[in-house]
Protein backbone atom coordinates (compact mmCIF):
# COMPACT_ATOMS: atom_id res chain seq x y z
CA UNK A 1 0.00 0.00 0.00
CA UNK A 2 2.65 2.52 0.89
CA UNK A 3 4.69 2.22 -2.70
CA UNK A 4 1.16 3.37 -4.11
CA UNK A 5 1.54 6.84 -1.94
CA UNK A 6 5.50 7.57 -1.95
CA UNK A 7 6.63 10.61 -3.84
CA UNK A 8 9.16 9.49 -6.95
CA UNK A 9 12.64 9.37 -5.62
CA UNK A 10 13.41 11.81 -8.69
CA UNK A 11 11.08 14.31 -6.85
CA UNK A 12 13.11 17.32 -4.97
CA UNK A 13 12.30 18.20 -1.75
CA UNK A 14 11.29 21.62 -2.48
CA UNK A 15 9.03 20.47 -5.28
CA UNK A 16 5.47 21.96 -4.84
CA UNK A 17 3.00 19.57 -3.29
CA UNK A 18 0.60 17.80 -5.56
CA UNK A 19 -2.64 18.93 -5.14
CA UNK A 20 -4.67 16.53 -7.42
CA UNK A 21 -3.20 13.57 -5.76
CA UNK A 22 -5.52 13.60 -3.26
CA UNK A 23 -8.19 13.29 -6.28
CA UNK A 24 -7.29 10.82 -8.20
CA UNK A 25 -8.83 7.64 -6.53
CA UNK A 26 -12.30 9.66 -6.09
CA UNK A 27 -12.30 10.71 -9.95
CA UNK A 28 -11.11 7.26 -10.78
CA UNK A 29 -14.43 5.95 -8.33
CA UNK A 30 -16.82 9.13 -10.28
CA UNK A 31 -17.59 10.40 -6.76
CA UNK A 32 -16.07 13.74 -7.03
CA UNK A 33 -17.99 16.32 -6.35
CA UNK A 34 -20.78 14.56 -4.91
CA UNK A 35 -23.48 15.90 -3.28
CA UNK A 36 -25.89 14.20 -0.29
CA UNK A 37 -28.73 13.07 -1.22
CA UNK A 38 -30.68 11.73 1.84
CA UNK A 39 -30.16 14.25 4.25
CA UNK A 40 -33.66 13.92 5.92
CA UNK A 41 -32.91 10.14 6.14
CA UNK A 42 -29.37 10.42 7.68
CA UNK A 43 -30.82 13.50 10.09
CA UNK A 44 -33.44 11.50 11.36
CA UNK A 45 -30.77 8.54 11.78
CA UNK A 46 -28.61 10.86 14.01
CA UNK A 47 -31.40 12.55 16.24
CA UNK A 48 -33.01 8.91 16.94
CA UNK A 49 -30.25 6.48 16.81
CA UNK A 50 -26.48 7.99 17.55
CA UNK A 51 -26.38 8.90 21.49
CA UNK A 52 -24.42 11.71 22.59
CA UNK A 53 -21.40 9.74 23.46
CA UNK A 54 -19.88 6.04 22.74
CA UNK A 55 -21.37 3.24 20.41
CA UNK A 56 -25.05 2.97 19.28
CA UNK A 57 -26.96 0.06 20.04
CA UNK A 58 -28.56 0.37 16.44
CA UNK A 59 -27.07 -0.64 13.51
CA UNK A 60 -28.27 2.32 11.44
CA UNK A 61 -26.75 4.66 13.83
CA UNK A 62 -24.02 2.89 14.79
CA UNK A 63 -22.81 3.05 10.44
CA UNK A 64 -23.63 6.73 10.07
CA UNK A 65 -21.65 7.29 13.86
CA UNK A 66 -18.78 5.51 12.15
CA UNK A 67 -18.61 7.22 8.94
CA UNK A 68 -19.04 10.35 10.74
CA UNK A 69 -16.07 9.72 12.97
CA UNK A 70 -13.88 9.06 10.10
CA UNK A 71 -14.85 12.16 8.61
CA UNK A 72 -13.90 14.24 11.64
CA UNK A 73 -10.90 12.44 12.36
CA UNK A 74 -9.92 13.44 8.33
CA UNK A 75 -10.81 17.19 8.39
CA UNK A 76 -10.13 18.02 11.63
CA UNK A 77 -7.13 16.16 12.25
CA UNK A 78 -5.50 15.20 8.74
CA UNK A 79 -5.53 11.32 10.04
CA UNK A 80 -2.39 12.30 12.36
CA UNK A 81 -4.02 9.89 15.07
CA UNK A 82 -5.52 7.59 13.32
CA UNK A 83 -4.90 3.82 15.03
CA UNK A 84 -7.33 0.56 14.55
CA UNK A 85 -10.71 1.72 15.71
CA UNK A 86 -10.75 3.86 12.44
CA UNK A 87 -9.25 0.96 10.51
CA UNK A 88 -11.75 -1.06 11.60
CA UNK A 89 -14.65 1.08 11.19
CA UNK A 90 -13.52 1.65 7.35
CA UNK A 91 -13.76 -2.56 7.24
CA UNK A 92 -17.20 -2.85 9.42
CA UNK A 93 -18.97 -0.26 6.85
CA UNK A 94 -17.40 -1.90 4.14
CA UNK A 95 -18.25 -4.96 4.98
CA UNK A 96 -21.84 -4.38 6.22
CA UNK A 97 -23.13 -2.73 3.18
CA UNK A 98 -21.36 -5.34 0.63
CA UNK A 99 -22.95 -7.67 2.36
CA UNK A 100 -26.20 -6.52 2.92
CA UNK A 101 -27.95 -7.31 -0.47
CA UNK A 102 -29.20 -3.66 -1.03
CA UNK A 103 -26.52 -2.84 -3.71
CA UNK A 104 -25.94 -3.47 -7.51
CA UNK A 105 -22.11 -4.57 -8.04
CA UNK A 106 -21.10 -0.94 -9.43
CA UNK A 107 -22.40 0.65 -6.63
CA UNK A 108 -20.59 -2.04 -4.11
CA UNK A 109 -17.39 -1.11 -5.95
CA UNK A 110 -17.95 2.19 -5.55
CA UNK A 111 -18.38 1.96 -1.50
CA UNK A 112 -15.72 -0.33 -0.92
CA UNK A 113 -13.25 1.38 -2.90
CA UNK A 114 -14.03 5.08 -1.08
CA UNK A 115 -13.79 3.13 2.50
CA UNK A 116 -10.53 1.50 1.37
CA UNK A 117 -9.40 5.10 0.19
CA UNK A 118 -10.18 6.63 3.56
CA UNK A 119 -8.16 3.59 5.02
CA UNK A 120 -5.51 4.00 3.20
CA UNK A 121 -4.96 7.39 3.59
CA UNK A 122 -5.54 6.80 7.27
CA UNK A 123 -2.82 4.31 7.42
CA UNK A 124 -0.46 6.45 5.43
CA UNK A 125 -0.67 9.34 7.65
CA UNK A 126 0.22 6.70 10.97
CA UNK A 127 2.95 5.54 9.04
CA UNK A 128 4.00 9.07 8.46
CA UNK A 129 3.51 9.55 12.57
CA UNK A 130 5.39 6.32 13.46
CA UNK A 131 8.37 7.41 11.42
CA UNK A 132 7.77 4.35 8.74
CA UNK A 133 7.84 7.22 5.88
CA UNK A 134 9.74 10.65 6.09
CA UNK A 135 9.32 14.11 5.63
CA UNK A 136 11.30 13.95 2.18
CA UNK A 137 8.88 10.91 1.35
CA UNK A 138 5.97 12.27 2.55
CA UNK A 139 3.13 13.64 0.46
CA UNK A 140 0.67 15.17 2.26
CA UNK A 141 -2.09 15.44 0.11
CA UNK A 142 -2.47 11.91 0.87
CA UNK A 143 -2.79 11.76 5.06
CA UNK A 144 -6.14 12.39 4.53
CA UNK A 145 -9.22 13.19 2.25
CA UNK A 146 -10.85 16.39 3.37
CA UNK A 147 -13.33 17.02 0.81
CA UNK A 148 -17.21 16.15 1.80
CA UNK A 149 -17.68 14.44 -0.94
CA UNK A 150 -16.29 10.93 0.05
CA UNK A 151 -18.09 10.73 3.07
CA UNK A 152 -21.08 12.45 1.74
CA UNK A 153 -21.29 9.08 -1.08
CA UNK A 154 -20.88 6.57 2.29
CA UNK A 155 -23.27 8.54 4.33
CA UNK A 156 -25.86 8.44 1.20
CA UNK A 157 -25.19 4.78 1.02
CA UNK A 158 -26.00 4.04 4.48
CA UNK A 159 -29.21 6.35 4.21
CA UNK A 160 -30.05 4.26 0.97
CA UNK A 161 -29.57 0.87 3.58
CA UNK A 162 -32.22 2.52 5.89
CA UNK A 163 -34.11 3.00 3.36
CA UNK A 164 -34.55 -1.00 2.53
CA UNK A 165 -34.04 -1.73 6.33
CA UNK A 166 -35.51 1.51 8.27
CA UNK A 167 -36.70 -0.99 11.52
CA UNK A 168 -33.84 -0.29 14.26
CA UNK A 169 -31.52 -3.57 14.30
CA UNK A 170 -29.80 -4.11 17.42
CA UNK A 171 -25.80 -3.63 17.18
CA UNK A 172 -23.66 -5.50 19.90
CA UNK A 173 -21.60 -2.97 21.11
CA UNK A 174 -17.62 -3.81 20.39
CA UNK A 175 -15.58 -3.80 24.20
CA UNK A 176 -12.14 -2.82 21.64
CA UNK A 177 -13.81 0.33 20.61
CA UNK A 178 -13.22 3.79 21.89
CA UNK A 179 -14.08 6.10 19.69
Amino acid sequence: MLSLFRKKKTEKKDDPVDFESMYTVIKELGIRGYRLRRMNILRRIWQEMVPEQGQSEWLQGELLRQIEKLRNEALGNGNINWDDNYTWFCDFISDTLKESGVFEEQEIKKITGALKYIRDCGEYARSYREGEISDDDANPMLFAYVDHDLYDFVADAIGKYVEVYPDPILYEKKSFIYR
